[in-house]
């Protein structure tokens, strides 16, 4: 394998001279092609909507499960994406250092590993409930047939806004299956459908020249930078429209609102500054700050409802120093 293709040649030198660390290259690029990080972001979502499900006090059995279902599904689709973006990655110098372009895992192997790990996560799915395997082959299913087919085409955009949708949904019914289709459950998925456009359209921008010369139709290629921008601001206002109203539905806190508040000026203002004037810079920062945004509602929805049942965690607590002793 040529390691000097990815990463440092002192570095690909000292794998290649070392056999047991070379032997785990494969591994460590597939747990790489995984995006760890990605998915520990992304379970804030499923972990949110599962407070938010229980009043604060999710079960440990299902919040388990269900964090493994979206674990691997997730992990699987970031691979599968990867084994189908292979020859672009190689011409793109942003992403020629990835683990497949780069030779470090075989194209097979992760093709087959994608498949095990997609699998995995619909036996955990299925330990749930019928409700929650359904709504994950689903999802899967969207997500690689965007990888697969969709994110040519002028419609990319909707299997991953139809699979953040399913997402709430799903952990919903981990615990409650008669609730995965509840008003809050479909408030919170529909603030998600329509987020989930945001980050997407703003990776966009930066690759309009790239994508117009391979002849992929993005929403920047056909209608240009200022009118992309134009709809990410009406897509994010959509996104905080609904927000406000799971908040009034379920009763959330001032703190809830405060995030929701704050978060609304700042990724608004920068949504703003895009479209006054677009560039693929301050389409990356409207990226990252959404994210960051997104997260903090998350951990804001999981803090105030278990605060609400901090009674139900003081009562484990002392059962748990009772059964210690």
């Amino acid at each position: 394998m040529a390691l000097s293709d990815s990463i440092s040649e002192e570095f690909a030198s000292f794998l290649n001279s070392v056999p047991l660390l070379n032997r785990f290259v494969p591994v460590l690029a597939l747990f790489l092609m995984a995006r760890p990080g990605v998915i520990l972001v992304v379970l804030l979502t499923p972990a949110s909507a599962a407070f938010l499900a229980t009043s604060g006090f999710p079960q440990l059995r299902q919040s388990v499960f269900g964090a493994l279902a979206i674990s691997f599904a997730i992990a699987s689709a970031h691979i599968f994406n990867d084994f189908c973006d292979i020859e672009t990655d190689r011409l793109n110098p942003r992403t020629k250092w990835r683990p497949l372009p780069a030779g470090l895992v075989e194209r097979k192997s992760a093709l087959a590993v994608s498949i095990i790990f997609a699998l995995v996560s619909l036996v955990f799915a299925f330990f749930l409930n019928r409700v929650c395997a359904i709504l994950l082959v689903c999802g899967v299913t969207l997500i690689f047939s965007y990888s697969a087919y969709f994110k040519k085409t002028a419609w990319g955009f909707l299997p991953p806004a139809l699979a953040a949708f399913l997402i709430p949904l799903g952990a919903f019914g981990a615990y409650n299956p008669a609730a995965a289709f509840s008003l809050p459950a479909i408030l919170m998925a529909l603030a998600g459908f329509f987020f989930e456009l945001v980050p997407y359209w703003c990776q966009t921008l930066p690759d309009v020249e790239g994508d117009r010369i391979r002849g992929i139709p993005t929403i920047a290629v056909k209608f240009g930078a200022r009118n992309t921008g134009i709809v990410i601001l009406f897509c994010y206002v959509l996104c905080i429209f609904f927000l406000v109203l799971l908040g009034r539905q379920v009763s959330l806190g001032r703190a809830y609102f405060v995030v929701v508040t704050c978060g609304a000026v700042l990724v608004g203002l920068v949504a703003i500054l895009l479209v006054r004037k677009p560039s693929g810079k301050r389409a990356l920062a409207l990226y990252f700050i959404s994210l960051i945004f997104i997260g903090a509602v998350a951990l804001a929805i999981i803090l105030e409802t278990a605060y609400s049942a901090k009674e139900k965690y003081l009562t484990l607590g002392r059962e748990v120093l009772d059964f210690l002793r």
